[in-house]
């Protein structure tokens, strides 16, 4: 096995002592140019590597990032996201950990373990529990929360401004003649930010017409994960309410989905029970994933910038890790989606 390469090594080559070719290697101003350049060319040649475990014992940084993700990996999103994050992390010279949880019961489990991995801070797709976030607050241990945040919890986060793609969806519907609008949810996300920011934009574009925005018209959707619970029998059984809303006299006419995935299995039950998209039930979905637009027919949707928010989150973490922005001020950022209207929605007949 080859030998690492130490500073003394170069130091001794050069003819300088060690500290001398560590303020070298750093283009400490104390040394000259020419000793700068014959230790780094020495170092070139040798094949010196810094040692960076070393270096973070001395200033207290690993210069890693550890990414929780409180989610199945069903859809391109969290891909995304670490599309948009990792590359700007490298190029500010961190490393990115990925943490997925497979249930919140790891979420507190993960972050002990990075922390005693002395991860520099975190970004985080959370489970619903705040105690592990505002532990982390109390510890001064920085973290960024993407696509849904805390109502309750003032920290940093990066999210799509849910309320306004809910009001840009629902108009939508509207527009097109739609009176009878229903709401769709993840059941598992009945809690979740980004879900109520959603009903909230839903209910004001139906306010603004003078149309009922009453319960009956937001239902929840039991999804399954599973490959081998995954067909069109498990998803009517276990969505019984549903099935007796889309098949009562005074059914939807149009159905605003809280994301992509929920309507990839929102339109399996509406085709089992004979329903035609959009002839008889228009279905808008949120987010943008791939998935929606290889659906049939292809998805309308609410694009969210994705690799946006995965870049936007690991830069204010990075920028509050480096204290380029005070730790007392939260930076809470919402990114203005967009309608991306496709072949799922349609006038009403």
């Amino acid at each position: 096995m080859k030998k690492r390469v130490k500073l003394e090594d170069i130091a001794k080559v050069v003819g300088i002592s060690k500290m001398a070719a560590s303020l070298a290697m750093r283009g400490e101003g104390s040394i000259s140019e020419e000793t700068v350049r014959k230790v780094k060319e020495v170092a070139s040649e040798l094949g010196y590597v810094p040692n960076h475990m070393a270096k973070s014992l001395a200033n207290g940084k690993t210069n890693t990032l550890a990414l929780l993700v409180s989610a199945p990996f069903h859809d391109d999103y969290q891909n995304q996201i670490i599309h948009g994050a990792v590359p700007y992390a490298m190029s500010r010279g961190y490393t990115i950990f990925v943490g997925p949880m497979a249930s919140p019961s790891l979420e507190s489990s993960y972050i002990e373990k990075y922390k005693n991995n002395m991860v520099d801070g975190f970004l985080a797709f959370h489970s619903l529990v705040s105690a592990n976030y505002r532990k982390l607050k109390a510890e001064g241990v920085p973290f960024v929360l993407y696509t849904k945040y805390f109502r309750d919890l003032d920290c940093d986060y990066v999210v799509c401004d849910d309320e306004l793609g809910g009001y840009m969806m629902t108009k939508h519907l509207l527009d097109l003649g739609h009176r009878r609008i229903g709401f769709v949810y993840g059941a598992k996300l009945k809690r979740s930010s980004e879900v109520l920011d959603r009903i909230k934009g839903y209910r004001r574009a139906l306010n603004e017409r003078g149309l009922d925005d009453g319960e009956r018209s937001i239902v929840p959707f039991h999804l399954h994960y599973h490959v081998k619970q995954m067909n069109s029998e498990n998803i009517l059984s276990d969505n019984r309410e549903f099935v007796a809303w889309l098949t009562a006299a005074d059914r939807p006419t149009a159905l605003f989905v809280a994301n992509d995935i929920t309507a990839s299995s929102v339109y399996i039950a509406l085709k089992k029970l004979g329903l035609r998209i959009p002839e008889d039930v228009s279905v808008g979905g949120y987010e943008g994933v791939y998935l929606s637009s290889v659906l049939d027919p292809p998805l309308t949707t609410v694009e969210t910038s994705i690799q946006q928010i995965g870049e936007k989150a690991c830069q204010i973490l990075i920028d509050k890790i480096e204290g380029k922005i005070q730790e007392s001020a939260p930076v809470q950022l919402r990114i203005e989606p967009r309608l991306l209207v496709r072949e799922s929605t349609a006038p009403i007949r």
